[in-house]
Protein backbone atom coordinates (compact mmCIF):
# COMPACT_ATOMS: atom_id res chain seq x y z
CA UNK A 1 0.00 0.00 0.00
CA UNK A 2 1.52 3.02 -1.19
CA UNK A 3 2.49 6.08 1.17
CA UNK A 4 -0.07 9.14 0.00
CA UNK A 5 -2.83 10.78 0.78
CA UNK A 6 -6.06 10.18 -0.26
CA UNK A 7 -6.61 10.79 -4.00
CA UNK A 8 -2.98 12.15 -4.47
CA UNK A 9 -0.19 10.48 -5.75
CA UNK A 10 2.80 10.47 -3.48
CA UNK A 11 4.94 11.04 -6.42
CA UNK A 12 2.86 14.25 -7.14
CA UNK A 13 2.96 15.33 -3.35
CA UNK A 14 6.40 15.07 -3.31
CA UNK A 15 7.17 16.84 -6.55
CA UNK A 16 5.21 19.99 -5.28
CA UNK A 17 6.96 19.96 -2.12
CA UNK A 18 10.09 20.08 -3.05
CA UNK A 19 9.24 23.07 -5.77
CA UNK A 20 8.00 24.86 -3.05
CA UNK A 21 10.76 24.74 -0.88
CA UNK A 22 13.24 25.49 -4.32
CA UNK A 23 10.83 28.27 -5.39
CA UNK A 24 10.88 30.02 -1.79
CA UNK A 25 14.83 29.56 -1.75
CA UNK A 26 15.64 31.37 -5.00
CA UNK A 27 12.78 34.07 -4.53
CA UNK A 28 14.92 34.80 -1.47
CA UNK A 29 18.05 35.39 -3.01
CA UNK A 30 16.71 37.90 -5.05
CA UNK A 31 16.22 41.23 -4.26
CA UNK A 32 13.28 41.82 -1.78
CA UNK A 33 11.57 43.78 -4.14
CA UNK A 34 11.50 40.61 -6.64
CA UNK A 35 9.76 38.31 -4.27
CA UNK A 36 6.22 38.38 -5.06
CA UNK A 37 6.67 38.23 -9.12
CA UNK A 38 9.34 35.81 -9.13
CA UNK A 39 6.94 33.80 -7.07
CA UNK A 40 3.89 34.33 -9.68
CA UNK A 41 5.89 34.07 -12.80
CA UNK A 42 7.54 30.53 -11.55
CA UNK A 43 4.08 28.93 -9.96
CA UNK A 44 2.17 30.37 -13.77
CA UNK A 45 5.18 28.57 -15.75
CA UNK A 46 4.87 25.13 -13.48
CA UNK A 47 1.64 25.13 -13.54
CA UNK A 48 0.46 26.88 -16.28
CA UNK A 49 -0.71 25.41 -19.55
CA UNK A 50 1.58 24.48 -22.36
CA UNK A 51 1.45 27.15 -24.62
CA UNK A 52 1.91 30.33 -22.96
CA UNK A 53 2.65 34.12 -23.97
CA UNK A 54 4.04 35.87 -20.45
CA UNK A 55 5.94 39.31 -20.57
CA UNK A 56 8.52 40.91 -18.41
CA UNK A 57 10.20 43.78 -17.77
CA UNK A 58 13.53 43.40 -16.19
CA UNK A 59 15.95 46.60 -17.64
CA UNK A 60 19.15 46.04 -15.45
CA UNK A 61 21.20 43.13 -17.24
CA UNK A 62 22.31 41.89 -14.01
CA UNK A 63 19.23 41.29 -12.27
CA UNK A 64 17.89 39.96 -15.32
CA UNK A 65 20.88 36.95 -15.26
CA UNK A 66 19.98 36.57 -11.45
CA UNK A 67 16.32 36.18 -11.87
CA UNK A 68 16.47 33.80 -14.94
CA UNK A 69 18.93 31.57 -13.11
CA UNK A 70 17.11 30.92 -10.42
CA UNK A 71 14.16 30.58 -12.78
CA UNK A 72 16.63 27.71 -14.23
CA UNK A 73 17.35 26.43 -11.01
CA UNK A 74 13.01 25.83 -10.22
CA UNK A 75 12.33 25.01 -13.39
CA UNK A 76 14.90 22.67 -13.22
CA UNK A 77 13.50 20.59 -10.35
CA UNK A 78 10.04 20.52 -11.69
CA UNK A 79 11.37 18.45 -14.91
CA UNK A 80 11.10 21.98 -17.28
CA UNK A 81 14.07 22.10 -19.68
CA UNK A 82 14.64 26.03 -20.70
CA UNK A 83 16.22 27.57 -24.02
CA UNK A 84 16.94 31.44 -24.28
CA UNK A 85 16.26 32.77 -27.39
CA UNK A 86 18.72 36.16 -27.94
CA UNK A 87 16.51 38.62 -30.34
CA UNK A 88 18.83 41.12 -32.03
CA UNK A 89 20.37 42.72 -35.18
CA UNK A 90 21.34 39.25 -36.24
CA UNK A 91 17.39 38.30 -36.25
CA UNK A 92 16.35 39.85 -39.55
CA UNK A 93 12.72 40.32 -39.26
CA UNK A 94 9.87 38.64 -37.74
CA UNK A 95 9.55 35.96 -40.31
CA UNK A 96 13.05 34.81 -38.80
CA UNK A 97 11.70 35.94 -35.25
CA UNK A 98 9.05 32.96 -36.00
CA UNK A 99 10.85 30.18 -36.99
CA UNK A 100 13.57 30.57 -34.13
CA UNK A 101 10.56 30.76 -31.98
CA UNK A 102 9.51 27.14 -33.16
CA UNK A 103 13.00 25.70 -33.19
CA UNK A 104 13.52 26.54 -29.80
CA UNK A 105 9.95 25.31 -28.75
CA UNK A 106 10.81 22.09 -30.03
CA UNK A 107 14.11 21.82 -28.17
CA UNK A 108 12.02 22.98 -24.85
CA UNK A 109 8.93 23.53 -23.00
CA UNK A 110 10.19 26.91 -21.51
CA UNK A 111 11.72 29.39 -24.14
CA UNK A 112 12.98 32.88 -22.41
CA UNK A 113 13.00 35.33 -25.43
CA UNK A 114 16.05 38.00 -24.44
CA UNK A 115 14.78 41.21 -27.05
CA UNK A 116 17.12 43.86 -27.68
CA UNK A 117 15.70 46.85 -26.46
CA UNK A 118 15.62 48.59 -29.96
CA UNK A 119 14.61 45.52 -31.95
CA UNK A 120 10.52 46.44 -32.05
CA UNK A 121 10.25 49.79 -34.28
CA UNK A 122 8.70 52.90 -32.41
CA UNK A 123 6.35 52.59 -35.37
CA UNK A 124 4.77 49.26 -34.38
CA UNK A 125 5.72 47.54 -38.13
CA UNK A 126 7.17 44.04 -36.46
CA UNK A 127 4.49 43.85 -33.60
CA UNK A 128 1.82 43.97 -36.19
CA UNK A 129 3.72 41.31 -38.48
CA UNK A 130 4.16 39.31 -34.87
CA UNK A 131 0.11 40.01 -34.15
CA UNK A 132 -0.69 38.12 -37.38
CA UNK A 133 1.66 35.32 -37.25
CA UNK A 134 0.12 34.50 -33.35
CA UNK A 135 -2.26 31.50 -34.45
CA UNK A 136 0.16 30.00 -36.31
CA UNK A 137 3.18 30.65 -33.74
CA UNK A 138 0.73 29.36 -30.95
CA UNK A 139 -0.35 26.20 -33.45
CA UNK A 140 3.98 25.42 -34.29
CA UNK A 141 5.15 26.49 -31.06
CA UNK A 142 3.81 24.77 -28.18
CA UNK A 143 5.91 26.37 -25.38
CA UNK A 144 5.73 28.79 -22.51
CA UNK A 145 7.23 32.35 -24.44
CA UNK A 146 8.14 34.42 -21.83
CA UNK A 147 9.22 37.77 -23.70
CA UNK A 148 12.12 39.90 -21.68
CA UNK A 149 11.52 43.36 -23.01
CA UNK A 150 11.63 47.05 -21.61
CA UNK A 151 9.27 49.02 -20.38
CA UNK A 152 8.60 50.60 -23.85
CA UNK A 153 8.54 47.51 -25.58
CA UNK A 154 5.81 46.24 -23.52
CA UNK A 155 3.35 49.43 -24.10
CA UNK A 156 3.91 49.09 -27.70
CA UNK A 157 2.95 45.31 -27.68
CA UNK A 158 -0.44 46.43 -25.93
CA UNK A 159 -0.30 49.55 -28.48
CA UNK A 160 0.39 47.45 -32.34
CA UNK A 161 -0.47 43.63 -31.25
CA UNK A 162 -4.26 43.73 -29.35
CA UNK A 163 -4.90 40.10 -30.12
CA UNK A 164 -1.91 39.13 -29.27
CA UNK A 165 -1.41 41.21 -26.39
CA UNK A 166 -5.33 39.70 -25.17
CA UNK A 167 -3.33 36.36 -25.21
CA UNK A 168 -0.70 37.34 -22.78
CA UNK A 169 -0.68 35.20 -19.49
CA UNK A 170 0.83 37.95 -17.29
CA UNK A 171 2.84 40.93 -16.99
CA UNK A 172 6.00 40.62 -14.38
CA UNK A 173 8.40 43.34 -13.23
CA UNK A 174 11.96 42.79 -11.95
CA UNK A 175 13.34 46.07 -10.45
CA UNK A 176 15.55 47.19 -7.91
CA UNK A 177 14.80 50.87 -6.26
CA UNK A 178 17.71 53.41 -6.56
CA UNK A 179 18.51 55.01 -3.32
CA UNK A 180 21.03 57.60 -4.05
CA UNK A 181 22.00 58.31 0.13
CA UNK A 182 21.78 55.09 1.58
CA UNK A 183 22.02 54.98 5.22
CA UNK A 184 21.12 59.08 4.60
CA UNK A 185 17.89 58.44 6.33
CA UNK A 186 16.64 55.32 8.56
CA UNK A 187 13.51 53.60 6.84
CA UNK A 188 10.96 52.19 8.43
CA UNK A 189 10.80 48.22 9.04
CA UNK A 190 6.92 46.63 9.37
CA UNK A 191 7.48 45.35 12.76
CA UNK A 192 8.06 41.34 14.04
CA UNK A 193 5.01 39.77 14.27
CA UNK A 194 3.81 39.51 18.06
CA UNK A 195 2.98 35.91 19.82
CA UNK A 196 3.09 32.35 18.31
CA UNK A 197 4.63 33.25 14.61
CA UNK A 198 2.09 31.38 12.55
CA UNK A 199 3.33 32.85 9.10
CA UNK A 200 3.73 30.60 6.24
CA UNK A 201 6.86 29.64 4.94
CA UNK A 202 6.41 31.82 1.77
CA UNK A 203 5.91 34.67 4.21
CA UNK A 204 9.41 33.57 5.82
CA UNK A 205 11.28 33.80 3.24
CA UNK A 206 9.71 36.82 1.97
CA UNK A 207 10.73 38.70 5.71
CA UNK A 208 14.17 37.31 5.33
CA UNK A 209 14.66 39.42 1.96
CA UNK A 210 13.16 42.35 3.22
CA UNK A 211 15.04 42.31 6.28
CA UNK A 212 17.84 41.68 4.11
CA UNK A 213 17.40 44.41 1.78
CA UNK A 214 16.36 46.84 4.65
CA UNK A 215 20.11 45.93 6.18
CA UNK A 216 21.65 46.39 2.87
CA UNK A 217 20.09 49.71 2.72
CA UNK A 218 20.50 51.25 5.81
CA UNK A 219 24.49 50.33 6.74
CA UNK A 220 24.40 52.88 9.31
CA UNK A 221 21.79 51.68 11.60
CA UNK A 222 22.67 52.17 15.52
CA UNK A 223 22.93 48.94 17.27
CA UNK A 224 20.27 49.28 19.10
CA UNK A 225 17.62 49.57 16.80
CA UNK A 226 19.81 46.68 14.60
CA UNK A 227 19.41 44.17 17.34
CA UNK A 228 15.70 43.28 17.35
CA UNK A 229 15.99 43.00 13.37
CA UNK A 230 19.17 40.42 13.78
CA UNK A 231 17.21 38.90 16.42
CA UNK A 232 13.95 38.23 13.81
CA UNK A 233 16.62 37.70 10.81
CA UNK A 234 18.78 34.35 12.50
CA UNK A 235 15.30 32.92 14.24
CA UNK A 236 13.65 33.10 10.71
CA UNK A 237 16.92 31.66 8.85
CA UNK A 238 16.82 28.81 11.48
CA UNK A 239 12.97 28.13 11.18
CA UNK A 240 13.45 27.67 7.41
CA UNK A 241 16.07 25.10 7.65
CA UNK A 242 19.15 27.20 6.40
CA UNK A 243 21.13 26.25 9.31
CA UNK A 244 24.76 27.53 7.50
CA UNK A 245 23.61 30.80 7.33
CA UNK A 246 21.94 31.11 10.68
CA UNK A 247 25.21 30.15 11.95
CA UNK A 248 27.08 32.23 10.35
CA UNK A 249 24.74 35.01 10.92
CA UNK A 250 23.97 34.32 15.30
CA UNK A 251 28.48 33.95 15.28
CA UNK A 252 29.22 37.01 12.69
CA UNK A 253 26.52 39.68 13.30
CA UNK A 254 24.87 39.08 16.86
CA UNK A 255 27.39 37.95 19.29
CA UNK A 256 29.41 40.95 18.23
CA UNK A 257 26.04 43.25 18.12
CA UNK A 258 25.56 42.04 22.04
CA UNK A 259 29.41 42.17 22.94
CA UNK A 260 29.09 46.03 22.13
CA UNK A 261 26.19 46.88 23.63
CA UNK A 262 27.25 45.03 26.92
CA UNK A 263 23.65 42.37 26.55
CA UNK A 264 24.85 39.50 28.44
CA UNK A 265 21.38 38.15 28.29
CA UNK A 266 20.85 38.30 25.00
CA UNK A 267 24.34 36.99 24.27
CA UNK A 268 23.61 34.03 26.18
CA UNK A 269 20.40 33.20 24.77
CA UNK A 270 22.48 33.43 21.38
CA UNK A 271 25.12 30.85 22.51
CA UNK A 272 22.10 28.89 23.23
CA UNK A 273 20.63 29.01 19.50
CA UNK A 274 23.95 28.27 18.43
CA UNK A 275 24.30 25.28 20.29
CA UNK A 276 20.92 24.39 19.19
CA UNK A 277 22.51 23.78 15.65
CA UNK A 278 25.27 21.92 17.16
CA UNK A 279 23.00 19.38 19.08
CA UNK A 280 20.99 19.56 16.10
CA UNK A 281 24.15 18.03 13.73
CA UNK A 282 25.06 15.47 16.59
CA UNK A 283 28.02 17.58 18.27
CA UNK A 284 26.77 17.16 21.24
CA UNK A 285 29.88 17.73 23.21
CA UNK A 286 30.53 21.03 21.72
CA UNK A 287 26.40 21.95 22.61
CA UNK A 288 27.05 20.68 25.94
CA UNK A 289 29.90 22.87 26.62
CA UNK A 290 27.91 26.09 25.78
CA UNK A 291 25.07 25.37 28.16
CA UNK A 292 27.04 24.69 30.77
CA UNK A 293 29.63 26.97 30.45
CA UNK A 294 28.26 29.83 28.34
CA UNK A 295 24.27 29.78 29.21
CA UNK A 296 23.32 28.15 32.68
CA UNK A 297 26.14 30.35 34.52
CA UNK A 298 24.71 33.51 32.73
CA UNK A 299 20.60 32.89 34.04
CA UNK A 300 22.00 32.11 37.32
CA UNK A 301 23.85 34.91 37.66
CA UNK A 302 20.66 37.15 36.14
CA UNK A 303 18.25 35.08 38.17
CA UNK A 304 16.59 34.22 35.27
CA UNK A 305 14.05 31.52 36.47
CA UNK A 306 12.49 30.52 33.68
CA UNK A 307 15.85 31.00 31.09
CA UNK A 308 17.41 28.40 33.73
CA UNK A 309 14.41 25.90 33.72
CA UNK A 310 14.70 25.67 29.80
CA UNK A 311 18.65 25.56 29.89
CA UNK A 312 19.05 22.68 32.47
CA UNK A 313 15.59 20.73 30.46
CA UNK A 314 18.32 21.29 27.03
CA UNK A 315 20.79 20.14 29.15
CA UNK A 316 18.86 16.87 30.00
CA UNK A 317 17.73 16.12 26.51
CA UNK A 318 21.73 16.32 25.44
CA UNK A 319 22.27 13.41 28.05
CA UNK A 320 19.44 11.42 26.69
CA UNK A 321 20.70 11.31 23.70
CA UNK A 322 23.70 10.37 24.76
CA UNK A 323 21.56 7.42 26.86
CA UNK A 324 22.36 8.68 30.21
CA UNK A 325 19.09 8.10 30.85
CA UNK A 326 18.08 8.17 34.88
CA UNK A 327 20.52 12.24 34.70
CA UNK A 328 18.20 12.83 31.94
CA UNK A 329 15.05 12.03 34.03
CA UNK A 330 16.23 13.61 37.61
CA UNK A 331 16.74 16.97 35.92
CA UNK A 332 13.43 16.88 34.67
CA UNK A 333 11.56 16.09 37.48
CA UNK A 334 13.78 17.32 40.01
CA UNK A 335 14.78 20.76 38.53
CA UNK A 336 12.93 21.76 35.50
CA UNK A 337 8.92 20.50 36.85
CA UNK A 338 9.44 22.43 39.83
CA UNK A 339 10.72 25.64 38.43
CA UNK A 340 7.41 25.59 35.68
CA UNK A 341 5.36 25.19 38.27
CA UNK A 342 6.52 27.43 40.41
CA UNK A 343 6.09 29.94 37.00
CA UNK A 344 2.51 28.74 36.52
CA UNK A 345 3.62 28.16 32.76
CA UNK A 346 1.51 25.79 31.79
CA UNK A 347 2.60 25.30 28.34
CA UNK A 348 6.30 24.77 29.53
CA UNK A 349 5.39 22.05 32.06
CA UNK A 350 3.33 19.98 29.32
CA UNK A 351 6.42 20.38 27.04
CA UNK A 352 8.88 19.28 30.07
CA UNK A 353 6.05 16.39 31.10
CA UNK A 354 6.56 14.80 27.24
CA UNK A 355 10.69 15.05 28.03
CA UNK A 356 9.81 12.89 31.15
CA UNK A 357 7.60 10.36 28.87
CA UNK A 358 10.11 10.43 26.14
CA UNK A 359 12.48 8.86 28.96
CA UNK A 360 10.25 6.23 30.19
CA UNK A 361 9.65 5.22 26.93
CA UNK A 362 12.96 4.54 26.38
CA UNK A 363 13.45 2.79 29.43
CA UNK A 364 10.20 0.52 28.12
CA UNK A 365 7.53 1.73 30.31
CA UNK A 366 4.88 2.77 27.45
CA UNK A 367 2.17 2.07 29.81
CA UNK A 368 3.12 5.61 32.03
CA UNK A 369 4.29 7.19 28.99
CA UNK A 370 1.13 6.61 27.40
CA UNK A 371 -0.99 8.18 29.92
CA UNK A 372 1.32 11.65 30.11
CA UNK A 373 0.91 12.01 26.34
CA UNK A 374 -3.07 11.59 26.39
CA UNK A 375 -3.61 13.53 29.65
CA UNK A 376 -1.03 15.60 30.73
CA UNK A 377 -0.16 16.93 26.94
CA UNK A 378 -2.59 16.92 24.54
CA UNK A 379 -4.55 18.35 26.54
CA UNK A 380 -2.87 21.80 27.14
CA UNK A 381 -1.95 21.73 24.00
CA UNK A 382 -5.31 21.44 22.33
CA UNK A 383 -6.33 24.01 24.63
CA UNK A 384 -4.03 26.27 23.76
CA UNK A 385 -4.37 25.97 19.97
CA UNK A 386 -0.66 24.82 19.60
CA UNK A 387 -1.10 23.23 16.35
CA UNK A 388 2.73 22.02 16.10
CA UNK A 389 2.89 20.42 19.28
CA UNK A 390 -0.43 18.82 19.28
CA UNK A 391 0.65 16.80 15.63
CA UNK A 392 4.21 16.10 17.95
CA UNK A 393 2.58 14.57 20.18
CA UNK A 394 0.13 12.29 18.43
CA UNK A 395 3.18 11.21 16.75
CA UNK A 396 4.68 10.20 19.65
CA UNK A 397 1.47 8.21 21.03
CA UNK A 398 1.55 6.75 17.54
CA UNK A 399 5.02 5.43 18.21
CA UNK A 400 3.53 3.57 21.08
CA UNK A 401 1.02 2.11 19.44
CA UNK A 402 3.24 1.12 17.01
CA UNK A 403 5.45 -0.49 19.54
CA UNK A 404 2.37 -2.77 20.81
CA UNK A 405 1.93 -3.97 17.67
CA UNK A 406 -1.16 -2.16 16.43
CA UNK A 407 0.58 -0.66 13.01
CA UNK A 408 -2.90 0.66 11.30
CA UNK A 409 -3.91 2.50 13.80
CA UNK A 410 -0.17 4.27 13.95
CA UNK A 411 -0.13 4.46 10.47
CA UNK A 412 -3.18 5.78 10.09
CA UNK A 413 -2.48 8.49 12.59
CA UNK A 414 0.87 9.71 11.04
CA UNK A 415 -0.93 10.16 7.36
CA UNK A 416 -3.95 11.39 8.52
CA UNK A 417 -3.03 13.43 11.36
CA UNK A 418 0.47 14.28 11.72
CA UNK A 419 1.76 15.01 8.48
CA UNK A 420 -0.82 17.20 6.83
CA UNK A 421 -0.11 19.78 9.93
CA UNK A 422 3.44 19.50 9.32
CA UNK A 423 3.20 19.79 5.13
CA UNK A 424 0.70 23.07 6.23
CA UNK A 425 3.39 24.66 8.53
CA UNK A 426 6.02 23.85 5.95
CA UNK A 427 8.15 22.10 8.93
CA UNK A 428 10.83 20.12 6.26
CA UNK A 429 12.19 18.12 9.34
CA UNK A 430 9.43 16.91 10.94
CA UNK A 431 7.93 16.23 7.54
CA UNK A 432 11.36 14.08 6.71
CA UNK A 433 10.78 12.49 10.55
CA UNK A 434 6.96 11.57 10.08
CA UNK A 435 7.41 9.81 6.83
CA UNK A 436 10.31 7.62 8.14
CA UNK A 437 7.71 6.65 10.90
CA UNK A 438 5.92 5.56 8.36
CA UNK A 439 8.20 3.87 6.23
CA UNK A 440 9.67 2.05 9.72
CA UNK A 441 5.69 0.79 9.50
CA UNK A 442 5.11 0.10 6.40
CA UNK A 443 8.26 -2.25 7.32
CA UNK A 444 6.81 -3.91 9.67
CA UNK A 445 3.69 -4.84 7.41
CA UNK A 446 5.93 -6.33 4.69
CA UNK A 447 5.93 -3.33 1.77
CA UNK A 448 9.39 -3.10 1.94
CA UNK A 449 9.91 -1.29 -1.51
CA UNK A 450 7.55 1.65 -0.45
CA UNK A 451 9.48 2.13 2.58
CA UNK A 452 13.10 2.03 0.78
CA UNK A 453 11.50 4.37 -1.53
CA UNK A 454 10.89 6.77 1.22
CA UNK A 455 14.30 6.43 2.88
CA UNK A 456 15.97 6.94 0.01
CA UNK A 457 14.12 9.91 -1.65
CA UNK A 458 11.97 11.74 1.42
CA UNK A 459 14.60 11.15 4.56
CA UNK A 460 18.50 11.35 3.42
CA UNK A 461 18.28 14.58 0.78
CA UNK A 462 16.50 16.25 3.73
CA UNK A 463 19.00 15.89 6.05
CA UNK A 464 21.95 16.19 4.31
CA UNK A 465 20.77 19.66 3.28
CA UNK A 466 19.98 20.37 6.80
CA UNK A 467 23.02 18.84 8.07
CA UNK A 468 21.49 16.75 10.51
CA UNK A 469 24.03 14.13 11.58
CA UNK A 470 22.96 12.25 14.01
CA UNK A 471 19.37 12.17 11.73
CA UNK A 472 21.22 11.40 8.74
CA UNK A 473 22.94 8.44 10.37
CA UNK A 474 19.53 6.62 11.65
CA UNK A 475 18.24 6.99 8.59
CA UNK A 476 21.02 5.49 7.13
CA UNK A 477 20.81 2.84 9.37
CA UNK A 478 17.42 2.13 9.14
CA UNK A 479 17.80 2.02 5.26
CA UNK A 480 20.38 -0.22 5.41
CA UNK A 481 18.53 -3.21 8.00
CA UNK A 482 15.54 -2.59 5.16
CA UNK A 483 17.75 -3.43 2.32
CA UNK A 484 19.30 -6.59 3.81
CA UNK A 485 15.69 -7.90 4.99
CA UNK A 486 14.72 -7.69 1.22
CA UNK A 487 17.63 -8.96 0.08
CA UNK A 488 17.33 -8.60 -3.61
CA UNK A 489 20.56 -8.63 -5.92
CA UNK A 490 23.07 -5.80 -4.89
CA UNK A 491 20.74 -5.32 -1.55
CA UNK A 492 23.79 -6.45 0.37
CA UNK A 493 26.76 -4.20 -1.23
CA UNK A 494 24.46 -1.13 -0.62
CA UNK A 495 23.54 -1.88 2.83
CA UNK A 496 27.08 -1.97 3.69
CA UNK A 497 28.57 0.88 1.93
CA UNK A 498 25.14 3.07 3.91
CA UNK A 499 26.26 1.27 7.11
CA UNK A 500 29.81 2.05 7.17
CA UNK A 501 29.04 5.86 6.54
CA UNK A 502 26.65 5.68 9.38
CA UNK A 503 29.25 3.79 11.43
CA UNK A 504 31.81 6.63 10.56
CA UNK A 505 29.50 9.53 11.46
CA UNK A 506 28.54 8.15 14.62
CA UNK A 507 32.08 7.39 15.73
CA UNK A 508 32.71 11.16 15.01
CA UNK A 509 29.78 11.85 16.73
CA UNK A 510 30.32 9.71 19.97
CA UNK A 511 27.12 8.29 19.69
CA UNK A 512 25.77 5.13 21.13
CA UNK A 513 24.27 4.63 17.70
CA UNK A 514 27.65 3.67 16.53
CA UNK A 515 28.07 0.03 19.06
CA UNK A 516 24.14 -0.50 17.74
CA UNK A 517 25.29 -0.08 13.78
CA UNK A 518 28.66 -2.49 14.39
CA UNK A 519 26.49 -4.99 15.77
CA UNK A 520 24.63 -5.00 12.41
CA UNK A 521 27.47 -4.91 10.59
CA UNK A 522 29.20 -8.25 12.44
CA UNK A 523 25.58 -9.77 12.24
CA UNK A 524 25.24 -9.65 8.74
CA UNK A 525 28.77 -10.65 8.32
CA UNK A 526 29.69 -7.74 6.21
CA UNK A 527 32.71 -6.54 8.51
CA UNK A 528 35.38 -8.79 9.61
CA UNK A 529 35.61 -9.41 13.50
Amino acid sequence: MPVRPPNEPAATSDLHFDLDRVRLEAARALPAECFDDFQRLAKTLIHGPPFQWLLVEAPDQRLRSQVLDALDTVLLVAHLKTSRLVVDASTADVVELEQKLVSHAEQAPVVQVLVASDWFDEAGRRWDALNARRERIAHAAKARLVFWLNKEGIERAARFAPDLWAWRGGIYTFKVEVRSMPGAALERLAPRPTGLDTRSMAERHRRIAEIRAWLANNPASPDELLAPILDELGKLLHSVGDYDAALAHWRNQELPLYERLGAERSRAITMGQIADIYQARGELDEALRIRRDEELPVFEHLGELRERAATMSRIADILQVRGELDEALRIHRQEVLPDFERLGDVHSRAVTMGKIADILQARGEPDDALHIRREEELPVYERLGDVRSRAITIGKIADILEARGELDEALRIHREEVLPVFKRLGDVRKRAVTMGKIADILEARGELDEALRIYRDEQLPVYERLGDARELLVARANLALTLLARAAVGDREEAEKVLQLALIDAERLHLPEAERIRGILKRARLQDG
